[in-house]
């Protein structure tokens, strides 16, 4: 859910028709169809903030509803696993923000009601807006956020397992809920944590599936460490070849199994009716409006932390770095030819390049198949509105021919969300 708990739909015909984005039903809905259709997580972004680095306003953030308004994911939770039984769901925490003991805490909880089906997006927020909204003047240097997320997760796992398994007995006879040697602290005291434990929350039937998104080298080896699940944008076979690979030698040299790890592509779909008509979008998205420019650079602005603004759209987009999201810019800036003005590379990526495709379901197919295998697996992730127009826009036509493929499940196992993610 790329807007998070958030707007969903605006500017698209129908936006608010017999919804409200505020409240759970839209995304009840959603992961309902979901798992009708056989996906297998639901990763909700979250950010936190206001963005206002483009032009130095928020005018285009709140007249586009960008990033804001946007509702914390967790409060969500417990409403879409009340509606799914399969789906995994994955709300986002900032290691960079939250305790470890309360997110340790509210995820223990959350699992329980869970059946197996949570997860935990595990994000290092870069953004210095969000830094000011917790007290610091700008965010930590880059791999030092990554540092400080290695820890965190440490951290919580460690509050998991402090409870041993059978700790807790129901021994009514003997009058013993549970073993008092079974449950310890974990006097953790690092570099940037110090946490007596134990949880206070019941043992864990398990551990919740972890998902992460990095791209710069210290992200992927932060990837390759930890997670279940890596997220990437990235441009071409070859690009997503190298970036799988990549994740996989870091789990490898983490002492992990590489097959573990499932690496998904994010890939926004848009199902049109013939070729003529994904044709006729192309070209319509290429052509830029004003709303079009400031919507992509907004988004980039308050992504990077560079003000995109004061350049020249007509002019080769100089070299830039930021010690904000590196790889989300790396992907900006590549999605036209070196040299290439911002204008090139807006267009560019309007027109269906990047980690945007337009096509028939057959032709979305095909590439999603045919990419696939070229790539090794694993599979993809699709990024964007969760309003009902959109979804049965693109699961309707997309989803059977999936199935008919073999690329998409048509029932689940009962082994829960981790087991169904290395059922392909």
């Amino acid at each position: 859910m790329g807007h998070g708990f958030g707007v969903q739909g605006w500017g698209t015909p129908g936006y608010g028709i017999g919804y409200d984005w505020k409240k759970p039903a839209p995304y009840q809905h959603a992961v309902r169809e979901f798992e009708r259709a056989g996906l297998d997580l639901f990763i909700i972004e979250d950010s936190l903030t206001v963005p206002d680095t483009y032009g130095g306003s928020a005018e285009v953030s709140l007249a586009q509803a960008s990033f804001a308004p946007k509702h914390d994911p967790l409060a969500l939770v417990p409403y879409l696993l009340s509606t799914t039984e399969h789906l995994g769901i994955v709300p986002t925490i900032s290691a960079s923000f939250y305790p470890p003991f309360t997110a340790a805490r509210l995820l223990a909880t959350l699992q329980h009601f869970s059946n197996g089906q949570l997860g935990w997006n595990v994000v290092t927020s870069g953004s210095d807006l969000a830094a000011q909204n917790y007290g610091l003047d700008q965010q930590i240097e880059h791999d030092l956020r990554y540092e400080k997320a290695e820890e965190f997760v440490d951290v919580v796992r460690k509050l998991w397992r402090s409870w041993e398994p059978d700790a807790i007995l129901e021994d009514a006879r003997a009058g013993i809920f549970a073993d008092h040697t079974k449950v310890r602290p974990i006097h953790h005291d690092g570099e940037f944590f110090k946490v007596r434990g134990p949880l206070n929350t019941a043992p864990l039937p398990e551990e919740p599936v972890l998902v992460q998104a990095g791209a710069s080298p210290r992200g992927k080896a932060f990837a390759g460490a930890n997670a279940d699940v890596a997220i990437a944008l990235a441009r071409g076979v070859d690009g997503m070849k190298a970036y799988r690979d990549s994740i996989r030698a870091e789990a490898a040299g983490a002492g992990r199994n590489p097959d573990d790890v499932k690496v998904l592509f994010v890939l926004k779909p848009t199902v049109t009716g013939s070729k003529a008509e994904a044709e006729e979008l192309r070209a319509a998205r290429r052509e830029l409006t004003q709303r079009d420019i400031d919507s992509q650079l907004n988004s980039i602005s308050y992504l990077s932390v560079i003000d995109f603004k004061q350049f020249d759209l007509d002019a080769p987009l100089p070299e830039l770095s930021t010690n904000s999201n590196q790889g989300t810019l790396e992907h900006f800036s590549k999605a036209a030819p070196p040299g290439s003005t911002l204008r090139q590379i807006l267009q560019a990526r309007s027109g269906g390049a990047g980690d945007s495709i337009i096509g028939t379901a057959e032709e979305i197919a095909d590439y999603l198949e045919e990419t696939g295998a070229a790539v090794g697996g694993d599979g993809f992730l699709f990024s964007g509105f969760v309003d009902p127009a959109t979804i049965h826009g693109v699961l309707d036509r997309l989803a059977p021919v999936l199935q008919r493929r073999g690329l998409l499940r048509t029932s689940y196992g009962d082994g829960g969300f981790r087991r169904n993610l290395l059922d392909f």
